[in-house]
C-alpha cells in the first residue's frame, strides 16, 4: 500500500526547486557579469583605472616682449593679483569684508558692491566655485597707466572721504593758484568749499568736510604714485596677505596680464590682445583652449606665432601608497613631458621717441596718419594713426561703456588710417609724370596752356586754380599743382598705360611688405570698372592722372613711393620688423628689405622732378611754400582729394568736416641728400599745404632736431661719385634754343 505524501511538503518541494532555480539564474548572471568585466572588458576598464589617476597641466609660455628700434620695451606682461573668494570655505563673511573695507579704503560704493559679489558668491553651489572678489589689486605696476609706481618717501598725506572716495589736499580759501605748481589756477565752487586744479584736476578743500557730500573727511597715507599720470596707491596686495589668515575661504591669484607702456602712442603698431573665440578655437583647437589670450591686432596679431612660443604640458600620475595617506604627484614614464619654449622678442623698426613727435605734431587734428621711412633701408621708423585708443583696455579690461564710445566715435579710433587706403590726390602725380616722360608723351621743357579748364567729353575738367597757370611745363607744372597739364598727358596715355606704372613700378594696388595688415588700395583700369559693373567713360582717365575719383592708396604706400625716388629710383619693400631675439638678447633672425623694382627714369628725369618737389616748398608759387623752414630743404609734394561724404546720426559739426577735402603732404629731408621720407595725411583736412605740410615739417624738424651733425645743404662735390641723380640740375635749353609753343587747350 502506497503512502501518500502530504500536501504540505509538495508546496515545500516545490517552492525548494524554484529557489534553486532563482538562485542558480542570479549567480549565471553574476557569473557572465563577472566574466565581461573582467575577462571580455577587463583591458578597457583597466585602462580607465589608469587614466583616471593620470593627470596633466598646461604650462604656458612666457610671451615675448616687443621693442623698439632701440631697445625701449614697447609691449610686455606684467604679474597681477586677484582677490578670489572659494564660498565653501568661508568663515565669517561678514568680518572679513569689515577688514577688507578697512584695509583697501573702500567707499560706500565699493563696499555695497563687495558685499554683492561675496552674497553671490555664497550662493553658489558648485562645490569648488571660485569668485573673483576684486581684480587687479594694486602691486608695482599702476592699475591705469600700467608702468612702474614710484616709491614715495616719505608717504603722502591726504583728506579722504569714506563716501565718495575721492582724496583732497587741503589749502586756504584764498588761495588762487595750486599749490602743486603756482602757474596753474585754482577753480573753486559757489561756497568757496573746494578746488580744482584748473589744468590738471587735482581737487583741493578748504576744511575738514567733503565738498561733494559734506561727509567728514579723514586723513589718508599713500606710499606709492604714478609717474604717468600723478594718482597715489598703497600696495594693495602686500596688505592683504598681511591679514589673509584672518580671511577664511579668500586666497589671491596671481596670473600675468599683456601691459603697453605707451599706450595710445603705439597703439595701431603694437595692436593688442583679447581672449580667443569660436573662430580661433574652431581654427587652432590644437594650440589654444577657452580662456587662452591671442593676437587681435597689429604686431601682437602678425607675429602671434613668435610671441606665443610653444606652451608646455606637464604629464604626472597621481599614487596613494598606504590608505590614509598622501596623494602623490609622480612622473608618468608613459607619457614625457612636453617642455617649454617661451616667445621671441620682436624688435621693431620704429622709434618711439619719433613716434612721439609725430603724435604731437598732429594734436590739433581730428583725424588722420602720419608716416616716416628710412629712404635707404626702407624701414618704418615712425607710424601713427589719430586719433588712438589704449591697447590697455583693450586687452581684457574693456567696459561696455568704453566699447560703445570706441564704436560710435566718428572718427574711427580702432582704424589704422596709415594702413587704410584714401583718394590720394595730387601725390599721386609722380606716377603719371614719370609715366608720361618715359612713354614719350612728356618731357622737361615741352608747355602746355592752362587756362583753369579742360574740355574732354564735352565737360570740363577744372585745375584748382580756376583762373588757370597760363603755359606750364612739367616742372613748374608739379611744382603748382596744375592738374591741366596731367589731364593732357594723362589722356595721351590712357587709362591701361596708367595703371602698368602705377602698379608695377611704384607699388600701388599692391602689398607694400609690412608684416601688419594693410589695404592694398585701388588702381583701376577698365577691367576692373566692369568688375564694379560699372560702364567705363573715357574721362575716368583724367580723373586718374590727378589721383581722383576711384584711386586709392595707403599713406605707407605714397610714402614708399617717394622714399624710391629720393633714393634713386628703387621702390623697396617696406617693414616694421625689424629682428628677432631669443630671450637672452641673441639675434633668432634678422629682416633685411629687398628692391622690388627700379623706376624707369633717367638721371635727367631725376634731376628735373627734383628740382620740381624742391621748388613745392621752397619756391614761393609752390603749394607748400607758406610750411617752408629755415635751416632745412624740405622736397616735397602737397595733394588736395575731393572725398565729400554723408554719415546718418551724426553732429551738425561732424557732418560739416565729412564734407571737406582729403589733405595730403609727402615729401622727403635733406633735398641734396635725402635720409627720410614723411608723409602727413589728414582726414577731410581740407588743403595739403596749408593743413598736412605744416604737420610734415614739425616732423622734419622733430627728426632733425635731435640729431647732432649738420645738414647736409650744401651741394655735392665734383669728385663725389655717382651722385644722387635728384641732387643735379634740371636740363636747361641749349644756348639760342626756344622752347617749344606751349599747346593751347
Amino acid at each position: 500500500m502506497a503512502t501518500r505524501t502530504p500536501a504540505g511538503l509538495v508546496e515545500y518541494r516545490t517552492h525548494y526547486r524554484w529557489a534553486v532555480v532563482a538562485i542558480t539564474g542570479l549567480f549565471l548572471a553574476l557569473l557572465s557579469r563577472f566574466f565581461l568585466l573582467q575577462i571580455v572588458r577587463g583591458g578597457e576598464y583597466r585602462q580607465d583605472q589608469l587614466s583616471s589617476q593620470q593627470r596633466s597641466e598646461r604650462i604656458p609660455a612666457q610671451r615675448g616682449l616687443i621693442l623698439d628700434r632701440n631697445g625701449v620695451v614697447l609691449a610686455t606682461d606684467v604679474e597681477t593679483h586677484d582677490l578670489v573668494m572659494r564660498p565653501l570655505r568661508v568663515r565669517n563673511p561678514e568680518r572679513t569684508i569689515e577688514l577688507l573695507r578697512r584695509l583697501l579704503h573702500l567707499n560706500d560704493e565699493d563696499d555695497a558692491h563687495l558685499r554683492e559679489l561675496v552674497s553671490i558668491g555664497l550662493e553658489q553651489k558648485e562645490r569648488y566655485a571660485e569668485i573673483v572678489i576684486r581684480r587687479d589689486l594694486v602691486s608695482h605696476h599702476s592699475p591705469v597707466a600700467s608702468v612702474k609706481l614710484e616709491v614715495l618717501d616719505p608717504p603722502k598725506k591726504t583728506l579722504w572721504c569714506s563716501q565718495c572716495g575721492r582724496n583732497f589736499d587741503q589749502v586756504d580759501e584764498s588761495a588762487r593758484t595750486c599749490p602743486r605748481n603756482r602757474r596753474h589756477k585754482l577753480r573753486w565752487n559757489e561756497h568757496r568749499t573746494g578746488a580744482v586744479c584748473k589744468n590738471h584736476g587735482i581737487e583741493f578743500t578748504a576744511g575738514t568736510a567733503c565738498p561733494h557730500d559734506g561727509a567728514v573727511l579723514r586723513q589718508r597715507s599713500y606710499t606709492l604714485r604714478c609717474p604717468e599720470t600723478g594718482t597715489y596707491y598703497n600696495n594693495e596686495k602686500a596688505v592683504i596677505d598681511a591679514h589673509l589668515y584672518e580671511m577664511v575661504g579668500f586666497e589671491i591669484r596671481s596670473s600675468r596680464r599683456r601691459v603697453y607702456p605707451y599706450r595710445n602712442v603705439l597703439a595701431h603698431v603694437t595692436g593688442y590682445m583679447n581672449q580667443v573665440n569660436r573662430k580661433d578655437l574652431d581654427r587652432h583647437g590644437d594650440t589654444y583652449a577657452p580662456g587662452d589670450r591671442i593676437g587681435r591686432s597689429g604686431t601682437e596679431r602678425a607675429l602671434e606665432k613668435e610671441l606665443r612660443g610653444t606652451w608646455g604640458r606637464r604629464n604626472y600620475r597621481l599614487d596613494r601608497r598606504y590608505k590614509g595617506g598622501p596623494v602623490l604627484e609622480l612622473p608618468d614614464p608613459k607619457r614625457p613631458d612636453v617642455p617649454v619654449i617661451d616667445g621671441t622678442t620682436v624688435r621693431l623698426t620704429i622709434d618711439v621717441e619719433l613716434q612721439r613727435i609725430v603724435q604731437k605734431a598732429m594734436r590739433y587734428h581730428r583725424s588722420g596718419a602720419a608716416v616716416v621711412l628710412d629712404v635707404h633701408t626702407g624701414e618704418i621708423l615712425a607710424m601713427y594713426s589719430r586719433p588712438s585708443f589704449d591697447p590697455n583696455l583693450w586687452s581684457g579690461r574693456l567696459t561696455a561703456a568704453a566699447y560703445r564710445a570706441a564704436k560710435a566715435n566718428p572718427y574711427s579710433p580702432m582704424l589704422n588710417k596709415a594702413l587704410t587706403a584714401y583718394a590720394p590726390g595730387s601725390v599721386y602725380k609722380l606716377v603719371t609724370a614719370v609715366a608720361a616722360v618715359d612713354l614719350g608723351k612728356a618731357d622737361l621743357i615741352r608747355e602746355i596752356q592752362c587756362k583753369g579748364y579742360y574740355e574732354f567729353g564735352g565737360r570740363r575738367f577744372r585745375c584748382h586754380n580756376r583762373f588757370g597757370h597760363g603755359p606750364q611745363d612739367l616742372i613748374h607744372a608739379m611744382s603748382r599743382s596744375c592738374d591741366i597739364y596731367f589731364y593732357r598727358v594723362g589722356e595721351e596715355m590712357g587709362m591701361e598705360q596708367l595703371y602698368e606704372y602705377a602698379t608695377r613700378d611704384f607699388g600701388f594696388g599692391r602689398e607694400t611688405g609690412i608684416e601688419i595688415a594693410e589695404s592694398v588700395g585701388v588702381v583701376p583700369n577698365k577691367d576692373w570698372h566692369r568688375r564694379q559693373d560699372r560702364v567705363w567713360m573715357p574721362g575716368f582717365t583724367l580723373s586718374t592722372a590727378v589721383g581722383q575719383k576711384d584711386v586709392r592708396s595707403t599713406p605707407l604706400q605714397v610714402t614708399r613711393a617717394f622714399a624710391g625716388f629720393a633714393n634713386g629710383g628703387e621702390l623697396k619693400t617696406t617693414h616694421i620688423l625689424k629682428q628677432l631675439e631669443d630671450r637672452k638678447g641673441n639675434v633668432v633672425r634678422v629682416v633685411r628689405p629687398r628692391v622690388v623694382t627700379r623706376y624707369p627714369m633717367t638721371a635727367e628725369t631725376a634731376a628735373g622732378l627734383g628740382d620740381s618737389f624742391w621748388r613745392v616748398v621752397n619756391d614761393e608759387h609752390g603749394t607748400a611754400f607758406g610750411a617752408r623752414m629755415d635751416g632745412i630743404e624740405v622736397s616735397g609734394k602737397t595733394g588736395t582729394a575731393e572725398a565729400a561724404e554723408h554719415k546718418a546720426g551724426v553732429s551738425e559739426d561732424v557732418a560739416i568736416w565729412l564734407k571737406d577735402d582729403h589733405a595730403w603732404f609727402t615729401g622727403y629731408a635733406p633735398s641734396r641728400k635725402p635720409e627720410i621720407a614723411v608723409t602727413v595725411f589728414l582726414d577731410h583736412g581740407h588743403s595739403g599745404g596749408k593743413a598736412a605740410a605744416p604737420v610734415a615739417m614739425k616732423i622734419f624738424k622733430g627728426y632733425f632736431s635731435r640729431r647732432t651733425s649738420a645738414f647736409p645743404l650744401d651741394p655735392p662735390r665734383e669728385d663725389e661719385a655717382l651722385p644722387n641723380p635728384i641732387t643735379a640740375e634740371p636740363p636747361q635749353p641749349a644756348p639760342g634754343a626756344v622752347n617749344k609753343a606751349p599747346i593751347d587747350l
